[in-house]
């Protein structure tokens, strides 16, 4: 078994990613694509955080399309909750290595993760 340092990571894999926001029906969703660690959660964090000053009653959180999710994506997603409180709903959705990553850490047993978009937005 080999573990490698992220920045030992082939360049291509190193940050990248493209996050995009969108509403429907009351909820807005945060979709990410690529790597989400150190150097780009701060990326996910904003996005999240403008998605949250529309006090929408439901945020969900997409990561399907993430490749690799570290210990400050899970903070991300720690944080997303926490800031929502009571007045919005968080609901993440993970497969591939963001569920693995979620469930390994337990995660999925504070946060609400779902394996599509279509069981989180109940479309």
């Amino acid at each position: 078994m080999t573990f490698r340092h992220p920045e030992e990571r082939p360049a291509d894999a190193r940050d990248e990613l493209t996050v995009s926001v969108r509403s429907l029906d009351g909820a807005r969703i945060v979709a990410a694509e690529g790597t989400v660690d150190l150097h780009t959660a701060g990326q996910l964090t904003d996005a999240i955080t403008a998605a949250l000053a529309h006090q929408p009653t439901r945020l969900v959180i997409d990561l399907t399309a993430v490749r690799f999710l570290s210990a400050a994506g899970l903070h991300v997603l720690l944080k997303a909750d926490h800031a929502a409180g009571d007045r919005t709903q968080v609901k993440v959705v993970a497969t591939g290595p963001a569920l693995h990553t979620i469930t390994l850490t337990a995660l999925d047993r504070v946060l609400a993760v779902h394996p599509t978009l279509a069981d989180a937005t109940g479309h």
